[in-house]
Formats: structure tokens, C-alpha cells, sequence
């Protein structure tokens, strides 16, 4: 079963949370390529995509109607 589009989001954000997080540790070394690379990663996934793609027509449309 697929995941409702909500929880596809709330997920990515989630684990964008966790990234910055991880580079904002104290005492960890800094990498902001790799950071950078794990939030695309994250973020341009094509289910994430799509998901917020389908949220924002299901706005737009509440709006017209």
C-alpha cells in the first residue's frame, strides 16, 4: 500500500531534519558537499515529488471550487 501523500512529506522533512542536525552536532566535522548532497538525496526524491506536486493541485483546485 502507498504511503498517503502527508506522509511522504512529513518524512522527507523529517529526514532533512536529521541531516541538519547531524551537520550542526558539536564536535563533528563539517562537510557541507556531503550535506548538501544528503539533502538532495532527500528532497528530489520522485515520490516526494509527486506527492507535494498532487497536495498542491488538490489545494489549488479547493481554491477554484
Amino acid at each position: 500500500m502507498k504511503a498517503p501523500d502527508i506522509e511522504v512529506v512529513l518524512l522527507a522533512m523529517e529526514d532533512a531534519r536529521r541531516i541538519l542536525g547531524e551537520y550542526n552536532a558539536p564536535g563533528r566535522l563539517r562537510d557541507p558537499a556531503e550535506t548538501v548532497d544528503r539533502l538532495l538525496a532527500t528532497l528530489d526524491r520522485e515520490d516526494l515529488v509527486h506527492a507535494l506536486s498532487r497536495m498542491n493541485r488538490r489545494r489549488v483546485i479547493r481554491l477554484v471550487e
